[in-house]
């Protein structure tokens, strides 16, 4: 696999001062610069790609790429400004501090009382969904959620036979299931059985059957996308991680995180994690991955470059870990629910 090189942006400078009249004109922003560098880019190498997908994933790089550059140069280059309030998670990681672990071994098959497994519902919902996410629930569940560090302005309360209109997820007991897969098709964790069972959904734009064909094609787009980063030079990855990306378990966002961070430097998977409860891997995707590169000062500019990013590839926290053999190790983490399409540009969600 053939990823960009920060060396044509230099190219496409360099060659640009060579022509510069006596007085040059006003020096072009690093957008337009890397804009041209871009163009180029993707003139030179997509028509020579076999693949439509192949074509489509590096140019997805190329662009978070761009992005990336472009706002660690404005923070490198503009003066200092207050920087506005960030999460508890990533004010945490950034600290240094190991993030809050969350009940993602408490699965359909949890033991304990109704309230217990309330409990690790909102728990996993406060330390996974999306802060940005409106979240429908009965007085209950909005009250367990309140409880674990849910804002009270995110939270909506669920009529007797539908959902609040414009709630991104719905958090429902066993007596609301029926309903809610109806409103909300995206199962994003379950927890518990019976009459205690408790379920996390998001809601899909189309209903639930365009929902499913999204489903299918990001689940294929995942497994092309995985096979690719395989075949990369600038990435190593165990027995496990590389099953885990032929099989298409690990969410898009990761993928495209990994390819960017793979043009600039080698890195090895430690690991990917962040599974969902009582969700199979194929529909609710690994969202977090721990990866190691060359050096301490490798990780840190990685980590820089993460924090960079924009939605959909922001992510929820990213922090550097000590690893088992005393390594520095980079852990990036994304929020639930994951947009559908990014690889094949039908993004959703």
């Amino acid at each position: 696999m053939q990823l960009a090189s920060t060396s044509r942006t230099t190219e496409v400078v360099r060659s640009a001062d060579r022509k510069a009249p006596v007085t040059p004109p006003r020096e072009p922003s690093w957008g337009r610069v890397l804009a041209t560098t871009i163009s180029l880019w993707t003139a030179r190498r997509i028509p020579r790609l076999r693949r439509p997908g192949l074509a489509l994933f590096l140019a997805l790089v190329m662009l978070v790429t761009v992005a990336a550059v472009v706002a660690v140069v404005q923070l490198t280059t503009t003066p200092a400004r207050t920087a506005p309030s960030a999460s508890p998670h990533r004010a945490a990681a950034r600290a240094g501090a190991p993030p809050a672990a969350g009940p993602e071994a408490a699965g359909p098959g949890v033991t304990g009382t109704a309230a217990d497994i309330r409990a690790q519902a909102a728990a996993w919902v406060a330390a996974q969904v999306g802060s940005d996410q409106s979240i429908a629930c009965d007085p209950v569940l909005c009250t367990a959620l309140g409880a674990h560090g849910v804002a009270s302005g995110r939270l909506m309360p669920l009529g007797p036979t539908a959902g609040p209109p414009g709630a991104n997820v719905i958090v429902t007991s066993a007596a609301e299931h029926a309903q809610a897969s109806q409103e909300a098709p995206t199962l994003l964790a379950s927890f518990g059985t019976g009459t205690s069972q408790v379920e996390v959904r998001a809601a899909a734009p189309g209903g639930a059957a365009a929902y499913a064909e999204a489903l299918a094609a990001d689940l294929a787009s995942r497994r092309s996308g995985g096979a690719q980063l395989l075949h990369s030079k600038s990435i190593q990855a165990g027995a496990e991680a590389a099953a885990q990306l032929q099989a298409g378990q690990v969410d898009s966002r990761i993928l495209i995180m990994l390819a960017m961070l793979a043009s600039q430097h080698s890195w090895r998977v430690v690991a990917f994690g962040g599974s969902s409860p009582g969700v199979a891997l194929a529909d609710a995707p690994l969202r977090q991955v721990i990866i190691t590169g060359n050096d301490a000062k490798t990780v840190a500019g990685a980590l820089a470059l993460v924090h960079a990013q924009q939605a959909p590839y922001a992510p929820a926290q990213a922090t550097i870990v000590r690893l088992a053999d005393g390594q520095p190790g980079l852990r990036i983490d994304f929020a639930a629910p994951g947009p559908l399409g990014l690889l094949t540009g039908n993004a959703s969600g």
